[in-house]
């Protein structure tokens, strides 16, 4: 397996067997649209000629475009951060950096940097829309060197397009125009419903993916299924709640360990599902 060179929450580098189950064939479809792509691991690990990558998190979209176009600009960027970068007052001064700059080849370095020396590789915003993730203090931080440039290869070997939107505008833009003249298949991982009240994560751009919205992406997938023959496919927690959203999909269930959690001697193997309308 492709690993991407961000650690995130819910990454499906770990599912990618089942989930190549799941998933159409390349050879029945030519372009995947992904409106919650994240570290974009299933892109690594599959072979279609076209994608369509979105999530609602703008500088993960912005480190997408810059790993793509100066793979090399980035990682001379990411060593020189990486030098001395591995202390709490580096941390503090590199994330206010982060928090000040515009959109820039150094600021993606910045936001792969706060994400391999930050608290478990979460992503999180305050409401003014700052990282305040905490430092991580890793022993020994990972420098992904070698996955920026495999994501740029693959990029470079097909048609990739990267959007900074929500679902609904992803799902609204992929299906029409340009897009509605290709054989689509559409996956989408939304931040989960929690396995419990005390077990809700789902604040990854500064805003909160609720229930209702859980509600609105599967009307809408199944709207366009109705609508283009679209194949889709949803991972989800297994929760009663999941089942109860999703219940027009078929499912089939795989255990994984969670990797976001406050103690490693609390994560839990947890259920999850991958529904799938065909």
């Amino acid at each position: 397996m492709v690993s991407p060179f961000l650690k995130w929450a819910g990454a499906k580098t770990r599912c990618i067997p089942a989930l190549l189950a799941a998933l159409p064939s390349p050879e029945h479809v030519e372009c995947l649209i992904e409106p919650f792509a994240g570290s974009a691991s299933v892109f690594l690990n599959t072979r279609y000629r076209q994608y369509v990558l979105a999530d609602s998190n703008p500088d993960l979209v912005s480190t997408w475009r810059h790993a793509r176009d100066n793979p090399g600009e980035l990682i001379s960027a990411l060593r020189r951060l990486y030098r001395d970068g591995n202390s709490e007052m580096a941390w503090q001064e590199n994330r206010a950096a982060f928090n000040r700059m515009a959109d820039c080849t150094e600021k993606s370095a910045l936001f792969i940097y706060l994400n391999r020396h930050g608290f478990n590789g979460v992503c999180r915003y305050n409401k003014k829309g700052q990282f305040n993730v905490p430092f991580g203090r890793p022993a020994a931080p990972y420098l992904p060197e070698q996955e920026i440039m495999i994501f740029a290869r693959k990029a470079a070997r097909c048609y990739v397009s990267f959007f900074h939107a929500d679902f609904t505008e992803t799902l609204s833009a992929a299906t029409t125009g340009l897009f509605a003249a290709l054989r689509c298949g559409i996956y989408c991982d939304p931040p989960y419903l929690p396995l419990s009240s005390t077990a809700c994560f789902t604040q990854y751009d500064g805003q909160t993916f609720t229930l209702s919205h859980h509600q609105q992406l599967a009307a809408m997938l199944q709207d366009i299924h109705r609508q283009t023959g679209a194949p889709v496919v949803v991972s989800a927690g297994d929760t009663p709640l999941s089942r109860q959203v999703y219940q027009q999909f078929t499912f089939s269930m795989l255990s994984v360990n969670r990797s976001v959690s406050a103690d490693h001697r609390t994560r839990v193997v947890a259920g999850e599902l991958t529904g799938t309308l065909y």
